[in-house]
């Protein structure tokens, strides 16, 4: 049998992470909206649950990319946008909501503004503590030559 490259390997490892999370934080996100619909209270919070949702998203990209895929999570929103949207969908159908769809319309755009910033600072953190340390990295190899 043919043995596969490290490299290869990665790079799969890679994709499937990138999937797995654009999935989690697809549920994490209708999650967060609906339950601010049915608790008024989430709303109020929604700031602070924020700040916690972008560690909270920052810190498997940390964790998982820390290898030369560093770069990879920005794909994770290409695929977060669809998902997000078809898990929204399927809420919609599943759960029970009111006939007044002006209230959930004006909630929706708020917490899809909100998700959204979530998703890219999130994204974002996680990939400069990777790029950082990458080049933390490069530069003590570099010293030690």
């Amino acid at each position: 049998m043919e043995e596969i490259p490290k490299e290869q390997v990665l790079f799969k490892r890679s994709m499937r992470s990138v999937l797995v999370l654009s999935v989690i934080y697809a549920v994490a996100c209708n999650v967060f909206l609906y339950a601010a619909y049915f608790n008024s209270g989430i709303i109020k919070l929604s700031y602070l649950i924020c700040v916690i949702m972008i560690l909270a998203f920052a810190a498997p990209i940390v964790k998982l990319f820390r290898n030369r895929h560093w770069y990879f999570p920005a794909f994770i929103f290409l695929f977060w946008i669809p998902l997000s949207v078809i898990l929204a969908f399927v809420l919609s159908q599943v759960l029970p909501l009111s006939d007044n769809q002006t209230d959930f319309g004006l909630l929706l755009v708020y917490f899809l503004i909100l998700n959204v910033l979530v998703m890219v600072l999130g994204l974002s953190l996680g990939m400069l503590v990777n790029a950082c340390w990458l080049l933390w990295d490069k530069s003590k190899q570099n010293q030690k030559r």
